[in-house]
This record gives C-alpha cells, structure tokens and sequence, in this order.
C-alpha cells in the first residue's frame, strides 16, 4: 500500500499539487481486484426535520424485508432510481435511548436529536451530568465518521482526514442551545464540534491546499510568505490548476489510453468546478453567514445570530444568491475530494437543524410529484411547512404506523428536493469505475435524517444506505420491528464500523437500560 500512496499521485508545479483521481496505471494488483487495497469511505448526509408521511408510503410490514421487484421507490426518493439496485432502505430504527422510560419524545427536539444523530448521546445529559448551563453547554460523544478516521490504519489515511460541508444559509433558533447542536454532526472529541462549511470556494482551496501542503516548500520562503504567494496568483486570476499542466502532459504519456482519457476529462471539470465555486461563493456574505471553514479543530466560535442569512434570491454585492447553483456546485466538490482521493470521510448536511429556509428553488417537476401546484417563485418555507398538517401515529395499522393526517405538499416537496440533491451525488460517485465497480460500491453512503417527521419524535428515523462495498443488503426495503421492540440507530453506526471497516469497535453510543451493541444482520447480506 506504501507503493500506492506515492503513486496515487500527485501533479507537481510552481509550488503546489495536486491529487489524481484513481487511475488504473498507476494502481497496485491487489487494488485493481476489489480486494482489501481497494478505498472505502464513508458519506453521511443529512437532512433536517424529518420526513413526510410519503416516505413510506411503500415500507414493508414491520419487521418484513423486500427485495427486487418487489421493492418500490416512494415519490419522494424516485430520483434514486438509477441506482436503486444498490440502495437500502432501514425502517423503524431508533434513536432515543437516553430516556430511561423509553420514550421517544425528546425536548429540546432539533438541537437534542441533532446532537445525537451522529453520535448516539444525549448531550443534553452529559452537561447536566458536570452541572453545566445548558445553553452555553458545548459536548457530546465522539461522532462516527470521527471514530472511523480514529480507528483506521495508515493504507486509509488521506490528507485531509475528513470533511465537513453543508447548505445551511439560514439557520433558525438554535433551541437555547450552542449553535454546534444545528450546525456539526461531526464531533473529533467530546468538546471539539467539526463545523460544517457551506462556501464552496473556501472548500475548493482547502482540497487543492490539501494538496499543496504535501509538496516541497520552495527554499527559503516561510509558511507566511507561501500564503501571500498563493493570494498574488489569485489576484492575478491565474488558476493553480494551470501550474501543474505541464506535468499532467507528461503523465498522460505514461499511462494508458483510458487513464489518458481520465486525466484530460480530471483536468476539464476541475477548472469548470473552480469556476462555478468562485461564481456562486462570490454570492454568500460570510460575514451573516459565520459559515468561515475551520482548518485546524479545536475551540468553534459562536456564528453571528439566529435566523441570520440568505433566502433565495436575496441579492448581494455579487449578485443574487440560488440555493441550486450552491448545492450542484457542492455536489462537485464532493466528487472532486472522493475522486482524488483527499478525503474518505465526509459529512454533508444539506440544511441545518430548524432550518428557516425558504425553498423557493424546487422546479414544478419535483412539485408534480407530491401533487404540489407549480407557482413560479413560490416560497416553502421549511421549518413552517414540517409544522403544517401532517401526522403520524404510534398506533399500528395493517402492519405500519397509521396516518393520522397526511403531509402536507410543500413539506413533501422540500424533501422530495433534498433527496434529488442526494440522488445525484451518488450517481455521479456511481459513474466514476474503480476496480472491480465504482466509487459508490466501495464506500458506505447514508442518507438521513435526525428525527422521524412532523412530530419530531426520535423514532422511526427516515434511513437510506447506498454502496457498502457487497457488505449490505442492495435493492432492498429493512423494516424493523414497532416502537418498544424496534432497533436503534447505534446498532447502524456500530454494523458499519464492524462489518464494512472491520475496526473491531467494541460498542457505541448509549442505552441507559444497559443494552449492548448488536448487528443489524437484517441488512447483511
């Protein structure tokens, strides 16, 4: 894997460099055969708020499982059609298991359920655990995807660790609670929130620096006068891409014809990538978003305010903000840091906890499909329409929970958007051949959100699982057993860290009845 490493491999010139997508050339035996060698990652993205009744609207009975054909795609996860033979759906997972009567009515809801998605604890109780003020408490457990960069050998490590990015650009009320609980569902360490970055030209210099921190300094110059270096080029408008062209021309010459193909398709999309990130950051005002990145983890500050930041359309000294613009381009940088190898650990929040977005974006063809009239411009404001009528029961019904009132249209719509977003991204992973498949048969992608749907409660979670390397069940629909016998979201986290990386973790999250991990062996293949 040493041999790997060094020839995965870099374009070096004028003082930076820059990560190769895999290239079978350049790839050592053992990877090309989808054995051990080959990568895995992790994606976890997530959505807030819950999901609407149509979610599942075709789930099997509890505890029955279909398969194939037998398998239908809900309306609101139908853009998951092109890769549905490698999708799973878990049903009647849980995640309240910080309640010692096991209830699943958890308050404060959006930050409480957040906090936990990711790590399984109640952060809540940990600070009055230490006698802490609740609303300036910052810690929880240690996230999942942090566990996984932890926990996996040297042949796994990237330059950039893992990577946090998200869509949030109008947080709402962080429910008296640290805006880490809404805005990080990665956490390093008990007190060390991973905030999430939702500017793409701040993530797309922290993958090309990635790559430049690896590459020889120039003799004589500090790390100080290297940044002033690379700012002067900026002002110059000269891309970094350019300065390694000349090595990219060698290289193409060393490798066969597919991999030439590769390389010169690599180097094309990166300078569109580049372009459209400084196109719509140019957009975003930092300043109300207190969305600056941080490089280095450690103590997060406090963003600027509640309910601050951009709607669609809102105009700024660059013109006016468009939430698809912002989430398609950040869709390709997710590609380009799976594709070049600089992370294999990302976490994707597609909006933040309480959102107060107004989805103003959604196209009448996604509208159509939860029977939502197309106005042109129309606001559905998220927060409000997860509050509007919908309701699902606790009680049982011909094997499901029972529909009190249906969802509403508008909240419909905003998820039947969310999962778009998400479809595509797997799409695009799914198109990229490495070894014996794709990039999305060697990683793990899961698609969630924190609590089941309009009643906030933190049961029933809403749970995709695309990929998993032919660890987990493809093509399928899981659906556990009804509330008070169901499973828990830890139990997911630990089959996934167990069973997909083999990193022998002998339990995660908490149970307060004193409950051990188990396998989910319903989702195994």
């Amino acid at each position: 894997m040493k041999r790997w490493i060094t020839r995965r491999n870099l374009l070096r010139g004028a003082g930076v460099c820059l990560a190769l997508p895999w290239l079978e050339s350049l790839s050592p035996r053992s990877a090309r055969a989808g054995d051990a060698g080959t990568p895995k990652r992790f994606l976890l993205c997530t959505f807030p708020n819950g999901a609407p009744h149509h979610w599942w609207e075709t789930a099997p009975a509890f505890g029955k499982t279909l398969t194939g054909a037998d398998f239908k795609l809900p309306r609101v996860l139908e853009h998951f059609a092109p890769v549905k033979s490698k999708m799973l759906m878990i049903s009647r997972l849980g995640n309240y298991t910080w309640n010692k009567e096991l209830s699943p009515y958890v308050e404060p809801s959006h930050s409480r359920l957040t906090a936990a998605l990711s790590t399984c604890v109640d952060a809540d109780q940990l600070g009055r655990d230490q006698g802490q003020d609740l609303g300036a408490w910052v810690g929880n457990g240690v996230s999942v995807d942090q566990l996984i960069v932890q926990k996996i050998g040297p042949e796994q490590a990237t330059r950039i660790p893992s990577l946090q990015t998200g869509l949030g650009v109008k947080p709402g009320y962080f429910d008296e609670r640290s805006y880490a609980y809404n805005q990080a569902i990665s956490w390093k360490s008990p007190r060390e929130p991973l905030k999430r970055s939702v500017n793409p030209r701040a993530v797309f210099d922290a993958l090309v620096g990635a790559g430049a921190a690896s590459a020889a300094p120039v003799p004589g110059q500090t790390e100080g006068q290297a940044r002033i270096e690379a700012a002067r080029r900026a002002a110059a408008e000269k891309s970094v891409i350019d300065a390694v062209l000349a090595d990219a021309n060698a290289l193409k010459g060393r490798v066969g014809a597919e991999d030439r193909r590769i390389v010169e398709q690599y180097l094309d999309a990166l300078r569109e990538i580049e372009k459209n990130a400084t196109r719509v950051a140019a957009t975003m005002n930092p300043a109300n978003l207190g969305c600056a990145p941080i490089p280095e983890p450690g103590v997060v500050p406090e963003p600027p305010g509640q309910a601050e930041g951009l709607n669609e359309n809102d105009s700024t000294e660059a013109g006016e903000y468009r939430h698809e613009d912002h989430a398609n381009v950040m869709t390709d940088l997710l590609v380009m840091a799976i594709q070049c190898d600089v992370t294999r650990v990302v976490t994707h929040m597609l909006d933040d906890a309480r959102s107060e977005f107004e989805y103003r974006c959604i196209p009448e063809e996604v509208r159509a499909k939860v029977g939502l009239e197309y106005r042109a411009e129309s606001s559905l404001h998220f927060h409000a329409s997860q509050h509007g009528a919908g309701n699902l029961d606790r009680a049982i019904e011909d094997g499901r929970y029972r529909i009190i009132q249906p969802s509403n249209a508008e909240f419909a719509a905003i998820n039947c958007w969310l999962g778009q977003k998400t479809a595509e991204l797997a799409q695009r992973l799914d198109a990229i051949p490495e070894g014996d498949g794709t990039v999305l048969d060697h990683s793990v992608m899961v698609y969630m959100s924190e609590m089941r749907t309009h009643d906030h409660d933190a049961y029933d979670l809403p749970i995709v699982l695309l990929g998993g390397g032919g660890v987990f069940l493809n093509d399928a629909h899981v659906a556990y057993d009804a509330l008070g016998s169901d499973r828990q979201l830890r139990d997911l986290w630990f089959t996934i860290m167990n069973q997909y990386y083999g990193l022998e973790v002998a339990s995660f999250g908490d149970d307060t009845r004193g409950e051990p991990n188990a396998l989910l062996e319903e989702i195994l293949r």
